[in-house]
């Protein structure tokens, strides 16, 4: 994905390095008073929500977590129990084909040290019984969680969304209305207008070929929702001819194929960054059937065709004019 912002007017762009990413916020010239500030705030939250949550850094929630959770009860910050319950429900409506609980097969299969690996059928085997949520339990009224078994959990495919829900919750509460924000372009949130003088709302974003970056296939039109795209274009390795990506199936330990990209609007950026890897995980299948059954969370998937180098795109609860394929 790519923002496709016009050279006039003038954007204020707000930058900050977290969570492995570039994070952005974008603003029109004539914001609020408070714009800029707001801007700034937003992108401080989400440097302070990395100290809380990320596992590579050995103070924060999640880390603790993983290090005593199975011996004891951990007491948690508020962001950190929040992400753990929602975690736990989009487990629940994907029947386990999103698991925050997944760390230990992407360990086994070094995608976590970004050294991807064939691990052997024990391996797996033996990853698997320390993956899901079911061995997860969390005490909202305490504000504390541990662990039924030898598991871990790592918020990488849901704690950007999660992040800019926050950033974007600060920016609303001072009147900011027209702006954009994203995390590495893969998780994204658009509020208003794009150009404050178009009647027609909404951010437009590129969609790019996820093999052919040149090559633009469309257009997705945002407006007060969220974005969130996975795929494994940057993450893989080959073993014996074969591809494996970095998003693994945490229901049988094996990287999930068929799909080259998969892009999700929900209302809710935690949501939406979640349920990428969700459903790119069930297939495209199960995936249209998931879509079928929650209107508000649209899809656009980016399957092989059935030649070499020809794609097929399937679209569900994008309208028109949320949707504009690129004219061959």
């Amino acid at each position: 994905m790519q923002f496709q912002i016009p050279s006039n007017p003038l954007w204020l762009e707000f930058t900050r390095n977290a969570m492995a990413c570039q994070f952005d916020v974008l603003l029109h010239p004539n914001h609020p008073p408070e714009g800029p500030e707001a801007a700034v705030e937003a992108l401080e939250t989400i440097e302070y929500l990395e100290g809380l949550l990320s596992v590579y850094r050995p103070t924060s929630d999640f880390s603790r977590l993983n290090h005593r959770g199975k011996e004891t009860w951990v007491d948690l910050s508020l962001p950190a129990m929040e992400l753990l319950q929602i975690g736990h429900e989009i487990f629940q409506v994907t029947n386990g084909a999103f698991d925050i609980t997944a760390a230990k097969l992407s360990d086994v299969w070094g995608f976590s040290s970004r050294q991807g690996r064939m691990p052997t059928e024990q391996q797996i085997s033996d990853a698997l019984k320390n993956v899901g949520s079911h061995h997860l339990e969390i005490d909202p009224a305490l504000q504390r969680a541990r662990f039924l078994a030898d598991v871990a959990v790592n918020p990488g495919g849901i704690g950007k969304g999660y992040a800019i829900d926050q950033a974007v919750a600060i920016l609303l509460q001072n009147g900011v209305t027209d702006f954009a924000i994203h995390g590495g372009k893969s998780s994204v949130v658009a509020h208003g207008k794009q150009l404050l003088q178009n009647p027609q709302t909404g951010w437009k974003i590129a969609v790019r070929h996820p093999e052919q970056s040149e090559r633009i296939l469309g257009t997705l039109v945002l407006c007060d929702r969220a974005l969130g795209t996975s795929g494994p274009a940057n993450q893989f390795f080959y073993f014996r001819g074969v591809r494996y990506g970095h998003i693994i199936d945490p229901r049988t330990g094996w990287p999930a194929s068929g799909i080259l990209s998969l892009s999700v609007t929900h209302p809710n950026a935690t949501w939406a960054d979640a349920l990428a890897t969700g459903l790119y995980v069930m297939g495209i299948d199960q995936a249209v059937s998931f879509c079928e059954a929650h209107p508000e969370t649209g899809m656009l998937a980016i399957l092989p065709g059935k030649r070499v180098g020809e794609i097929e795109l399937v679209t569900c609860n994008l309208t028109d004019e949320c949707w504009i394929p690129a004219r061959d």
